[in-house]
Parts: structure tokens; sequence; C-alpha cells
């Protein structure tokens, strides 16, 4: 690896580290990752990174970020990130946009695999203050009321686990 590769690197791991866009989901994606023990949980499926996209689109991203499958039943799930670093003026969680989440329950239905969003709130990307755990089908409308997403709270830095075809 030459000086200019070094460099390149260390620029990539600033802007990673700093940015707001794009690298703020994929941090959140890294944090939530990072939950799911590689003991029991095998990651199938991961979207690819921004700069992927740009040097041509892979049609996959179109799908939620992550497949994992739980190792002990071999059950496979899907999870998409969302981070938000605060609730809109209606005090309303905009997770989403509808055609959006039309794309997510056809993945569902097709692959015949619950979606999971997960969604961090307020904190940083790296360390929300909030997390929700979110079966898509209970996230019916791109924007939530606070009954519907604080149903789901979970501790942001616990790790997940799965039980009887849920996570938590």
């Amino acid at each position: 690896m030459g000086l200019l590769d070094v460099g390149i690197d260390l620029l990539k791991g600033i802007k990673y580290t700093f940015s707001d866009e794009p690298f703020m989901g994929l941090r959140f994606e890294d944090y939530v990752s990072d939950l799911f023990s590689t003991k029991y949980f095998s990651l199938v499926e991961k979207t690819h990174s921004t700069e992927t996209n740009q040097e041509r689109y892979v049609e996959r991203n179109m799908n939620p970020d992550f497949v994992f499958r739980y190792e002990p039943a071999g059950e496979l799930f899907a999870v998409e990130c969302k981070y938000r670093s605060n609730l809109n003026n209606e005090g309303l969680l905009n997770w989403s946009y509808p055609e959006q989440m039309k794309r997510y329950q056809e993945f569902s239905h097709k692959r015949r695999m619950p979606v999971f969003i997960v969604i961090g709130l307020g904190g940083t990307d790296n360390n929300p203050k909030k997390m929700f755990n979110i079966p898509l089908e209970e996230a019916k409308y791109p924007t939530l009321y606070p009954g519907v997403f604080d149903t789901f709270n979970r501790p942001p830095n616990k790790p997940f686990y799965w039980k009887n075809g849920k996570l938590y």
C-alpha cells in the first residue's frame, strides 16, 4: 500500500467519523450490527455502501439493511436501521416514506421473513439516546405516534436476542 492509499484511507476514516451524510446512516447500521452476537447470529446479507452505489447502483440496496440468521434455529429475518436526531414538530417519528414501506412489505412477503425496523433516536448515530425495535407489521405508517413507537422501546446498548420468531 502506497502513501497515497494510506492518505485516501485516512480521509475515508475521518469522513466516516465526522461527516453527517451519508455516513450517519452507515454509523448507525454499524452500531446496530454490533449488537448482534456473532455466536448466535450470522450476517447473511448487507446493503452496499454509498460509494459502491455511486460507481454502479446495486438494486439489492432497496431491501432492508441486513438479513440475519439466528443460528440455533436457522431462522432468517431482516433489519432496517433508521437513525433520527429528533421527532418532527408535531412530536411524531418520521421513519420512512410510502414507497419504501411498500418495498419492505413486498420483501417480507416474497422472502417469507419478518422485517424489523430498528430506530435510534436522539444522542448520536453511534450512541443513540433511545432505541426502538418495531416489527414492520406494527409500523403501519411512515410517521408514527409515540403510542406506537414507545411500545417497542428497548435499551440502546443491549444486545439483541431472538425468541419464538421475534427479535428483542
